[in-house]
């Protein structure tokens, strides 16, 4: 059995520890402000089913790319301050189920480190256990992303843990909690143990896939899950 010393659980954010799009969720709150808000926001109706299903093209996300520099400081200060305290109480004590047996947490997320840091604090998530992409800022307003490997949706959140292993800080056994290829794919690469699927916010769930993984209908099965997967054998 695995002790809590070398075990760690990274977490997806977007549909997996909330039940959005966080940059969608931002980007549509920024753009209702503008004196032409109403095409952008046509636009983005059309583009969030997608983006949700995983099957946004990349002209499309680049078209989300474009309104970035609609987003102001307080507007990410408004989706802070929307989600902290709502969250699922069962993920939210999952979280804290976790570090009190002694697992380190993460999030990996293709999200924003701006929106998703200050959750993470209200979590007990150390700054530097989230990583995400950032944004360049002139002044309070937006301008657009920095460079970051998680702007590959496929191959980035497994070059991230990839490094991780080799720079020694995940030794021992490491799960991923998520919704979406990007985090399965850590797992298929070897890079983590064990894969929990969040089926109970996406509204199209991966296919079947075989190996250490376990599929949550729930966030409350999240916990179990993630406990049955670490003591499994390899």
């Amino acid at each position: 059995m695995t002790t809590s010393r070398d075990t760690h659980v990274i977490f997806d954010f977007d549909q997996t520890l909330v039940n959005h799009e966080s940059t969608l969720e931002i980007v549509k709150s920024a753009i209702g402000e503008s004196p032409n808000a109403q095409p952008m926001l046509e636009q983005l109706q059309l583009i969030t089913p997608k983006a949700l299903t995983g099957k946004a093209s990349f002209w499309e996300m680049l078209c989300v790319m474009k309104m970035i520099p609609y987003i102001r400081r307080h507007h990410i200060q408004r989706y802070v301050d929307t989600i902290i305290g709502s969250l699922d109480p069962s993920l939210e004590q999952t979280v804290h189920n976790l570090q009190r047996e002694g697992t380190h947490v993460y999030i990996l997320s293709g999200g924003y480190t701006e929106c998703i840091t200050p959750i993470a604090r209200s979590l007990n998530i150390q700054a530097h256990n989230v990583i995400a992409n950032r944004l360049f800022w002139a002044g309070s307003r937006a301008m657009c992303p920095r460079p970051s490997p998680l702007i590959n949706p496929g191959r980035g959140k497994s070059s991230i843990v990839q490094r991780w292993r080799k720079e020694g800080r995940l030794t021992g056994r490491a799960l991923i909690v998520g919704d979406a290829r990007s985090d399965y794919q850590v797992y298929a690469d070897g890079w983590v143990d064990g894969f929990v699927c969040a089926d109970y916010y996406t509204r199209q769930p991966m296919p079947e896939m075989s190996g250490h993984i376990l599929r949550a209908d729930t966030p409350i099965q999240v916990h179990a899950h993630i406990q049955t997967l670490l003591n499994e054998r390899c």
